[in-house]
């Protein structure tokens, strides 16, 4: 059976450009096949699973030619696979769309087209720059600007291009003074405004302006390269009053957040403008046996309780309790602990309301522990800080492994990417255990690196766990709501202090 093969446009790069259908799409993805300009915060929607493939274009550094790429998408959707062809923007604005669609039919695979948001609007539009207004601008032009050799105009009609109000080029910044003198020749005036937007919609943005006559000094000035979309006319005027984006209270901010897509954090933090990576360094697999938690879920009633030290701890207990056909009247009877908010959240979920969580009250719930025998269930390093609580109050923590815990060289370098290019301003810890599972996957020297950003602990156990590898949270959150914990990151990291305009 022969796979389908998804011609996606991704937008400009801001995640909430994307279309409902490209998210559909990019969460069941068996391969994706992405560019240059697609996001980091694009490519974590990916599951775990998928196949990634780079097939990403840079002025004179191609990691694969256009024939390697059409043979790629052919030949993994004859194995009957799920691809997505992942592309910055649309894929029929010189996204090389349109000759892709025709390799696949010309082969017999069945294609679809997925529109995007184009970066010939929606780059304009973040940097506060309608490409059309009323009584300024009523037509617009899109233009490549890299359909010839570095340092020369491509073959465009340019005569004609200049008479529109306002020129949208896409690619044009290596050759950017071939196209203004073009645009001179055409009868377009010196003083004509001009914008160049670098990494448009993403934390990242560089707005430079200038006129035809300047923009060319000024982009050297301001060591603009590329990606960046040029917008010549004079709607470029309006963006004094209009620009809106960096005034979003973590406008320019890069934030990781150790967690799955989607996290109870990723909607708060984007609506207030912060660009949100999710990067899981470790892999967790079912145990070797399930034998040893079985066998104490036989013995519950020779327990004080239960002690959920993670999520993965509540998903093992729930899954393997459904394995005997049991639910959570199982537990009945028990004193249910939540070791952190989070563990908290997916008791909830599972329709059992916790008698305490460790970050809300002082271990109360511990006194006259002495001698008592608790199941903890959760991930090493959950089970590790739980234990050691217990055994300060003289109780004993049953530990059945619920996972095996890996962590893959991609997951890590994803990371380390994180941490070195482009890195983020803050991370936000969310339990103990995404404290372990992040440094656990650095080396030293990369671990120093975790100094110098803005650290958030969700909770005290949180705090404590960063707080016992010499990392001094900046903010240590009370409040378990994710509109909270983002507010609160607003106040301490800010908008960039750079907007990035010129």
């Amino acid at each position: 059976m022969i796979g389908t093969v998804y011609l996606v446009g991704a937008g400009p790069g801001d995640p909430g450009l994307l279309t409902l259908r490209a998210a559909r799409l990019l969460e069941t993805a068996g391969v994706v096949v992405y560019d240059q300009l697609v996001g980091d915060a694009i490519l974590d929607r990916l599951p775990a699973g998928a196949e990634r493939i780079y097939a990403g274009k840079e002025t004179g550094s191609h990691t694969m030619d256009q024939a390697a790429i059409n043979a790629v998408l052919v030949d993994r959707a004859r194995g009957g696979r799920t691809v997505v062809r992942l592309k910055g923007g649309d894929p029929f604005v010189f996204g090389r769309g349109g000759e892709e669609a025709e390799y696949l039919a010309e082969h017999g695979v069945p294609f679809e087209v997925v529109p995007g948001v184009t970066s010939a609007v929606g780059v304009p539009a973040y940097a506060g720059i309608p490409v059309t207004h009323r009584g300024v601008a009523a037509s617009v032009a899109v233009v490549t600007g890299r359909a010839g050799p570095a340092g020369e105009a491509p073959d465009v009609d340019w005569a004609r291009v200049a008479g529109a109000d306002t020129i949208v080029v896409l690619m044009g910044v290596a050759n950017h003074e071939a196209l203004a003198r073009a645009l001179l020749d055409g009868g377009r005036s010196p003083e004509t405004p001009v914008a160049a937007i670098r990494w448009g919609t993403t934390a990242q943005q560089q707005v430079v302006t200038g006129t035809l006559a300047t923009i060319g000094d000024r982009m050297r000035t301001a060591h603009l390269r590329s990606p960046a979309t040029l917008v010549i006319g004079e709607v470029v005027g309006l963006r004094s009053r209009l620009s809106w984006a960096p005034r979003r209270p973590l406008f320019g901010r890069r934030v990781l957040l150790p967690s799955a897509y989607p996290s109870p954090l990723t909607a708060p933090l984007e609506s207030l403008g912060a660009e949100v990576l999710h990067v899981v360094p470790v892999e967790l697999s079912p145990p070797p046996s399930w034998a040893p938690l079985d066998a104490a879920l036989d013995d519950l009633r020779g327990l004080a309780g239960v002690i959920f030290a993670d999520r993965a701890g509540v998903e093992a207990v729930r899954e393997r309790l459904a394995a005997r056909g049991q639910d959570a009247r199982a537990l009945a009877g028990l004193r249910i602990v939540a070791a952190g908010r989070a563990a908290a959240r997916e008791l909830r979920a599972f329709g059992i309301l916790p008698d305490a969580v460790v970050d809300e009250a002082p271990p109360g719930w511990l006194s006259g522990a002495a001698g008592e025998r608790w199941l903890v269930a959760g991930s090493p390093d959950g089970q590790q800080l739980v234990g050691a609580l217990l055994a300060r109050h003289g109780a004993r923590g049953v530990a059945p492994p619920v996972s095996t815990v890996t962590t893959p060289k991609w997951r890590a370098d994803r990371l380390r990417a994180v941490l070195t290019t482009h890195p983020a301003h803050a991370i936000v810890f969310g339990e103990p255990g995404d404290v372990g599972a992040i440094v656990g996957a650095l080396d030293a020297e990369e671990q120093s690196l975790l100094g110098s950003m803005t650290l958030a602990a969700v909770g005290a156990a949180t705090a404590d766990a960063l707080s016992r590898l010499g990392l001094t949270p900046a903010i240590r959150s009370t409040d378990a709501e994710p509109a909270a914990v983002a507010e609160a990151l607003a106040v301490v990291l800010g908008p960039s202090p750079d907007d990035g305009s010129a």
